[in-house]
């Protein structure tokens, strides 16, 4: 703060001593220049009079894009999306309240709520299908910050019509056979839990929105920081959204195995091996479920997958440091000698959890498929069975 040509005022400092040094107020060691702002990475480096990280983020854009043009509508896309969430964290609560409605038994209670909350009437039908439509409406519209609506948008037209050309028999099986062991039903109430935890990380997760819109983006290759810093608070957040995807792979493994085989249970050979069942499949790490998915109609995202990371939080190896805002990370710690320590940045781990939430989010729309072919095709063949 300049006060040299201010106005009279008088002044009262606490916790810092006023410097004749009015040429270089910044330096890189004891007093380095750090310019905080939510919606865009942090840049660390020189002062430079009006290189906020706004007009810093879009000379990076239009460094990386083909025009000025493309940049420019990247940067309203971001703007967009930062409107969208302001508005929606301003009623987390409600939204949080709202999802709690749907797993309770008052069913009616939970469309009302809905209805009021998209401005819209949605009738009084309290048939699972219709309150299930009210459920991925809410949350279709809500989360529309965090997710890519055109891949939503795509998995809930193509996978019916998928289903329209597998074979009826074996369809008919592995929907039975998840619906009722109460497989389907817990993985939705699991997904279900994760949708509010996503708004309680919104801030830290605004800067990770930007990294969208970069051609390239390569993890631990970004020297940028969040302008909020509490990792412990979201590691348990990434556990817990990878442990949700890995079991949503079964759904995925059964319809894959149908398609290319006409039977859930029935896996490719893999390394001179072939599982024997779903069920075996289920109980494999998410790394080895992964190698069994043979030509699969439904591709992970490469950014969601780091297994290392995964490990190293699961088994609590990490460590963090608050200043640079790097994490360590222990692939193979554990043991009594110590082990070479992997970095990246705690920007990069928080587009971590925002692209592994897209993916969970994308896979709950198939089990909200596969909750519509038990509805509409199960149900009603079963009522269609002639009685002796």
């Amino acid at each position: 703060m300049d006060i040299s040509d201010g106005p009279p005022a008088k002044f009262k400092f606490v916790g810092c001593i006023p410097s004749e040094d009015q040429i270089a107020p910044f330096t890189d060691s004891k007093n380095p220049f750090v310019d905080l702002h939510l919606d865009f990475p942090v840049r660390f480096g020189k002062y430079v009079l009006g290189n906020t990280p706004y007009f810093m983020a879009v000379q990076e854009l239009r460094d990386a894009s083909e025009s000025a043009e493309v940049a420019h509508a990247r940067m309203a896309f971001h703007n967009q999306r930062l409107n969208q969430l302001n508005y929606f964290a301003n009623r987390s609560d409600e939204i949080k309240v709202i999802i709690r409605l749907y797993g309770g038994k008052n069913k009616q209670l939970f469309k009302k709520r809905v209805g009021e909350f998209l401005r819209k009437e949605l009738g009084p039908s309290l048939k699972p299908e219709d309150v299930n439509a009210a459920l991925y409406q809410f949350l279709t519209f809500v989360f529309l910050p965090f997710v890519h609506f055109d891949e939503v948008r795509s998995l809930a037209e193509g996978v019916p019509e998928m289903f329209r050309r597998l074979p009826k028999g074996p369809l008919n099986e592995l929907v039975r056979n998840i619906v009722d062991s109460g497989f389907l039903g817990t993985l939705q109430r699991d997904c279900l839990k994760l949708y509010p935890e996503i708004y309680e990380a919104e801030l830290p997760l605004r800067p990770a929105f930007y990294l969208d819109l970069l051609n390239g983006y390569q993890k631990a290759k970004v020297a940028a920081r969040v302008s909020t810093k509490d990792f412990q608070s979201y590691k348990d957040l990434y556990k817990d959204i990878i442990e949700v995807l890995s079991r949503q792979l079964v759904l995925v493994a059964g319809i894959n195995n149908i398609l290319h085989r006409g039977n859930m249970n029935s896996f490719a050979t893999i390394s001179g091996g072939t599982l024997s069942s779903l069920e075996k499949f289920s109980a494999k790490t998410l790394s080895d479920r992964l190698k069994c998915l043979d030509n699969c109609w439904y591709n992970i995202d490469s950014e969601v997958i780091d297994a290392e990371v995964r490990n190293s939080i699961a088994h609590n190896n990490v460590d963090y440091d608050e200043v640079t805002q790097i994490i360590e990370y222990f692939p193979k710690g554990g043991g009594i000698e110590p082990t070479p320590a992997q970095k990246i940045y705690f920007l990069d781990f928080m587009r971590m959890i925002l692209v592994a939430f897209r993916e969970v989010n994308n896979l709950h729309h198939v089990i909200k498929c596969l909750f519509y072919y038990e509805y509409l095709i199960l149900r009603n063949a079963e009522r269609d069975v002639p009685r002796g």
